[in-house]
């Protein structure tokens, strides 16, 4: 009994030791797997694929972009949220998504910013209403300005009025918000028209109304419609005049 017990235990402690020393072994090499998998220039990224549909944004600019970044030599030590980052601080990102797929390619995949309108002169505004800053040489928008965390509103506010000018043949230029939280219009045909803050949709109807029946059309200036009824009318003639007399009166001055 005391002879088979022995074996018994020896057999046991055995197999324990095999048990640990190929534990110990599987352990050590996946040590070493991933010391030569993260190791600097193993396993590079030698793909970079750039999916989505982009008008204003160039690849060029997207994979210089990506390759700048310094753990763009190791695959495994590239961090997809970082490359996201550097992705979306690019001027036409509006939203990207980045994944890295087994062996050595990187996949990009980039929405581009849906410009709505000009706004405030340096910058745009997207089909949400958001700021964002871009090169808008050359591109045909409309012009709204007004305090920046009220861009949305006022984007909101053109598409509303452009919906009742529109179909009666006015084209919008610009839409201005002031401080005051007053509104201002200018027509493509360089007429401004001042609303102020209530019943704008009454008083562009107003304008739709009386303007089509006000003489010399053409030497309108301004409509003021901040009334409760009828509206007052600036003439360019009387602006010419007006600034005439200023220039006058500082020459009379310098005199």
């Amino acid at each position: 009994m005391t002879s088979a017990a022995t074996r018994t235990r020896l057999a046991f402690i055995g197999g324990l030791t095999f048990f640990v020393a190929v534990l110990s072994a599987l352990l050590w090499g996946l040590w070493l797997l991933v010391v030569w998998m993260t190791a600097a220039n193993q396993v590079p990224v030698n793909n970079l694929m750039i999916q989505g549909e982009h008008r204003y944004l160039s690849r060029d600019e997207v994979r210089q972009s990506v390759l700048a970044l310094p753990e763009v030599g190791n695959f495994f030590a590239l961090e997809v949220d970082q490359v996201q980052q550097r992705l979306q601080s690019l001027p036409w990102v509006y939203q990207a998504s980045v994944r890295k797929q087994w062996p050595d390619t990187v996949r990009v995949y980039i929405v581009e910013q849906q410009v709505a309108a000009r706004w405030n002169q340096n910058a745009m505004l997207n089909i949400h209403g958001e700021v964002f800053r871009a090169s808008h040489q050359g591109l045909q928008l409309v012009s709204l300005s007004g305090p920046d965390e009220e861009s949305a509103r006022v984007l909101e506010e053109y598409r509303h009025v452009q919906t009742l000018l529109k179909p009666v043949g006015y084209d919008i230029e610009r839409v201005h918000l002031t401080p005051r939280r007053s509104w201002e219009l200018t027509l493509t045909s360089g007429i401004k028209l001042l609303l102020g803050r209530e019943d704008i949709e009454a008083r562009l109807q107003r304008f739709i109304d009386v303007y089509p029946g006000i003489e010399q059309r053409e030497r309108v200036a301004y409509l003021d419609l901040r009334y409760d009824t009828g509206l007052a009318v600036g003439w360019k003639q009387d602006e010419e005049t007006d600034n005439d007399q200023k220039r006058g009166k500082k020459s009379d001055r310098r005199a």
